[in-house]
């Protein structure tokens, strides 16, 4: 039974009496798509009418089935070996498949599952190595020149851009014969006397692939990845010290490629160097990437820094369940149409939104209306783009976390309760990023108050652009201001002028107020003259 129940088998059609043997001719199709793991499932079930409405729903669900023998049991049970290949984690792979072979019967015949396994591929792939034909070259016969010929022949750089591949790790010999045997390609032929071969670099278990898979390569690699992110955090403190530490500390680089170098060349194959080089290429890399966030950050301030470091890393994580959310779904089925669906309503969205933020730094933060900037329209777009981009990676987050529901298969068992809560979840974090984009144009306002309070001419906010002026009635006693009076003390912020009225900020005026919009003026343009205010002036010349 248990030999059974692991070989693989050819799955029957259910166009079968009940009480058949189950080898009447034609295949059971196998399940469409691709998929990473199979199980099989061993259920037993009536005999009768209820093995034939069996055998028929799993068919028409695309499983894969063979009927078990006997083994004296009788004749009024039957057992059935269901095989079902899943896209996704291995980890909960036995329940789907249990599950899916249940839910394939919709309560219509009384089963009970005996036992569940995940089978290993059917053919395992046999490991090839790659052996790559150069020039014998020749540098003298000091140590130095052999060793530095010997390095340069290894780093590929004496290649004639052929090479030979052969069934697991391969030798010298068997690369050589093979250069000599096989057809000719029409390129460089192999000559005893100017060529030699190579190894390509590869680990010992890419080379020999029935060995156990080293503890690096294991669980997608995490525990590589976390050796790569504290190189990373490695060089990020490193940055942050003083040069004494630096240069005390940098060696642990080095030696740590030591440890690492196995993981990507095999040192039976490889010499000591090109196996360190490898190690060093991948802690060198990671260290030098922490000690730039860490550089970029100390140079520009808030651009950078840890955080940046933490961002890359979820968005990765973003990425990837994205693509366990849309691989071989309606969605990727219906990529073109639907990418055509999304992009139409972009040039209406991108404008709004764009006017929504500008809206909230000009006219809810600092009282002035949008309609009295001269705004081009391009600004408006890119401050569209902006808050649309942070919605949109709201918006992955959400199908992100579908993807990993739907690779760990918590989506198959109560999807209604997964779209549910991610939907909800999804809603809120588009809500959060539409404030948080929001909050840079109050964090822009708050900005122009501080510039303006300190005599410096604000920074421009998506294309609304101000300066500090002093400014001068042409008639002091027939000038209109709302709110009054006008300051001529003390220089105000003017923003440009697209009508008859121009808007003044006071920085001066309600300053026991919070509201910055309660400094805005309106003032006629025919009314008054202004002139720029030096820097950090904080009063302005009489008239």
């Amino acid at each position: 039974m248990a030999s059974a129940f692991v070989a693989p088998f050819r799955s029957r059609r259910a166009a079968v009496p009940p009480d058949g043997d189950g080898d009447s001719s034609g295949e059971v199709p196998a399940q469409p798509g691709d998929f990473t793991h199979r199980a099989a499932v061993l259920v037993h079930v009536p005999s009768g009418m209820q093995e034939g409405i069996a055998r028929e729903l799993w068919e028409r669900c695309g499983l894969l089935f063979s009927r078990m023998d006997d083994d004296g049991r009788g004749d009024a049970i039957v057992w059935y070996r269901v095989e079902v290949r899943l896209l996704g984690s291995r980890w909960g792979a036995l329940n789907e498949a249990e599950r899916r072979v249940t839910a394939a019967l919709a309560g219509r015949v009384t089963a009970h599952i005996g036992d569940a396994a995940l089978l290993e591929p059917e053919g395992v792939p046999m490991a090839a190595s790659t052996w790559h034909m150069h020039r014998k070259i020749d540098w003298g016969s000091g140590w130095w020149r052999t060793r530095a010929a010997r390095l340069w022949v290894q780093v590929g750089g004496a290649d004639v851009h052929r090479r030979v591949r052969l069934d697991g790790a391969g030798t010298r010999e068997t690369a050589v014969a093979a250069l000599r045997q096989r057809p000719d390609l029409g390129g460089v032929t192999f000559d005893d006397e100017i060529h030699e071969v190579r190894p390509g670099i590869a680990s010992a278990h890419a080379l020999r692939s029935q060995d156990p898979a080293p503890w690096h390569t294991q669980a997608w690699g995490l525990p590589a990845v976390a050796v790569g992110a504290a190189v990373m955090l490695f060089g990020w403190m490193l940055a942050g010290l003083d040069l004494r530490w630096q240069v005390a500390l940098v060696p642990l680089l080095p030696a740590a490629a030591w440890w690492v170098g196995p993981w990507f060349a095999d040192p039976e194959r490889h010499s000591r160097m090109i196996t360190w080089l490898c190690g060093l290429a991948m802690v060198a890399g990671a260290g030098l990437s922490g000690f730039m966030i860490r550089a970029i950050s100390a140079v520009l301030g808030s651009v950078g820094g840890l955080w940046s470091a933490a961002l890359i890393l979820c968005g990765l994580l973003v990425l990837r369940g994205c693509t366990y959310a849309l691989r071989q779904s309606w969605i990727s089925r219906n990529a073109a149409a639907l990418l055509s669906v999304a992009v139409l309503p972009l040039p209406w969205v991108l404008p709004w939104m764009g006017r929504l933020a500008q809206g909230v730094y000009l006219t809810v933060c600092l009282g002035v209306p949008l309609a009295a900037a001269n705004v081009d329209p391009l600004w408006m777009y890119l401050a569209g783009v902006k808050l649309a981009g942070l919605c949109i990676a709201a918006l992955l987050c959400g199908l992100a976390g579908l993807g990993w529901a739907r690779h760990f298969y918590w989506i198959t068992g109560s999807r209604m309760y997964c779209i549910a809560v991610f939907g909800t979840l999804t809603a809120v974090m588009t809500v959060v990023a539409l404030i948080v984009g929001l909050s840079s144009a109050t964090a822009a306002a708050d900005r122009t108050a501080a510039q303006a309070a300190a005599g410096q001419d604000p920074s421009p906010f998506f294309g609304i652009s101000s300066r500090l002026v002093c400014v001068r009635p042409l008639d002091a006693t027939n000038t209109a201001v709302q709110p009054g009076p006008l300051p001529t003390g003390h220089p105000v912020v003017a923003f440009d002028v697209t009508g008859d009225e121009t808007w003044l900020w006071d920085p001066r005026r309600e300053n026991g107020t919070a509201d910055l919009a309660k400094r805005a003026l309106r003032v006629r343009t025919d009314q008054i003259v202004t002139r720029p205010a030096g820097r950090g002036a904080r009063a302005c010349p009489p008239l």
